[in-house]
C-alpha cells in the first residue's frame, strides 16, 4: 500500500469521527444558550493562578452551575454544569477562592507529622456570595475588564467542628 492509499485510508477511517465531535454540543432540556466568556483576575495588579472562580445568579429560580480555574494567566473559560463552555445571560456575583497547604498528612511512613494547616489565599469576602464586592452582566458583545480581588493573605481555614 502507498503512501496516498495509506493517507485516504486515515483520513476515510477519522471522517466519521469528526462529524460526531461537531461545533455545537447538545445542551440539556432547558439549558439556556450560553455565551463564552473569559474573565481574568488579578490580585494586586497580578494574575491570579489556580483560583476557582465561581458566577451565582441573581435570579433566584436559577438552578445552573457556572464556573472554572483560573490558568497561569489569571484567565478562566467559564462552564455550565462543569462542561458546557459559556454561561446564559444574566447577572451574576462572581466569587473567587484559592487554597494553598502547608504540611503533609501523616502516613505510615511519617506517623508524627503535625496535621497540615490549610490557608485561602484570597480574602474570604470574596468567596462568599452575599459579600463579595464582585459582579458581572454577561450579554452577547460585552467585554470584560480584569477583576482585581485586592491584597494577597494567607487567612488560615478551620478545621470543621473548631
Amino acid at each position: 500500500m502507498n503512501i496516498f492509499s495509506r493517507s485516504l485510508v486515515v483520513l476515510l477511517g477519522w471522517t466519521p469521527l469528526l462529524g460526531m465531535t461537531g461545533c455545537s454540543e447538545k445542551l440539556p432540556d432547558g439549558m439556556p444558550k450560553l455565551i463564552k466568556v473569559t474573565l481574568t483576575l488579578t490580585q494586586e495588579g497580578q494574575p491570579l493562578s489556580e483560583a476557582n472562580v465561581s458566577l451565582f445568579s441573581e435570579d433566584p429560580s436559577f438552578k445552573w452551575t457556572i464556573g472554572g480555574t483560573t490558568d497561569a494567566k489569571g484567565a478562566v473559560v467559564l462552564k455550565t454544569h462543569g462542561q458546557y463552555i459559556g454561561a446564559p445571560e444574566g447577572t451574576y456575583k462572581i466569587c473567587v477562592k484559592k487554597f494553598m497547604r502547608e504540611g503533609a498528612l501523616q502516613t505510615l511512613d511519617n506517623p508524627g507529622a503535625p496535621p497540615p494547616k490549610d490557608y485561602n489565599l484570597v480574602e474570604s469576602r470574596y468567596g462568599q456570595q452575599n459579600n463579595t464586592p464582585l459582579s458581572i452582566v454577561i450579554k452577547t458583545g460585552n467585554k470584560y475588564e480584569p477583576f482585581d480581588v485586592g491584597q494577597a493573605v494567607k487567612e488560615q481555614l478551620k478545621a470543621p467542628g473548631m
